[in-house]
């Protein structure tokens, strides 16, 4: 469940199992979504973050150049969690996948090609076929 400091009840949405395996490992302490750089936007299970060397946040996945890994961030992870973010506060989430096993086909479209390069082998992108 990511935290911020915005209280209240949200219904429950999602639901999506991103995961092929149990073995996995999530960011120790957790990341800090930059709410400024990703705006008021709901970010589904999947969705592929990185950390800005800069501010030392997370921000959503971007390439300016398809098929390049953007400059100026490392870090590169999964969220295993569906965040709503306000664009106002920044939201803490606990659930950032740096190694797993997960279904290629459940992810959004932002994973890219470059992104699944950045990433392995610590995250394995299994097809069902």
């Amino acid at each position: 469940m990511p935290y911020s400091l915005n209280f209240k009840r949200e219904p429950f949405k999602g639901g999506k199992n991103i995961l092929a395996s149990v073995h996995m490992q999530y960011i120790e302490g957790g990341a800090t979504l930059d709410a400024s750089k990703i705006g008021a936007k709901y970010l589904p299970v999947g969705t592929p973050i990185a950390r800005n060397t800069t501010t030392g946040k997370f921000e959503e996945y971007k390439e300016a150049t398809a098929g390049t890994v953007p400059s100026g961030f490392d870090e590169f992870a999964l969220l295993n969690v569906d965040v709503d973010c306000d664009g106002v506060r920044d939201v803490i989430v606990g659930e950032v996948l740096i190694r797993a096993s997960v279904y290629d086909a459940k992810l959004p479209a932002t994973v890219t090609s470059a992104f699944k390069a950045a990433t392995r082998p610590l995250i394995r992108y299994v097809k069902q076929i």
